[in-house]
């Protein structure tokens, strides 16, 4: 069974909620909102982890600045969803 990517984001047409796979596992993901299904973005999250605590983080939007994430005092390594 095909795998759902990690930080893909579904947003519902009606409402506009939005929510993203934050972990990858077999199955199929077929979320629904307002009694209709979700539809996929063409963006997803970008991921970011401690390379001490292996602690993460999701960026759901990059403003203009640079983001540098740190934890245990030592910039986190960005991951490929």
């Amino acid at each position: 069974m095909k795998r759902t990517p990690r930080g893909t984001i579904y947003r519902c047409p009606v409402c506009g909620a939005e929510v993203s796979v934050l972990a990858r596992r077999y199955g199929k993901f077929d979320p629904v909102c307002c009694g209709v299904s979700m539809e996929m973005q063409p963006r997803r999250l970008v991921f970011y982890v401690c390379p001490v605590c292996h602690s993460e983080v999701a960026v759901l939007h990059m403003g203009g600045g640079t983001l540098r994430p740190r934890c245990c005092n030592t910039d986190m390594r960005r991951e490929a969803a």
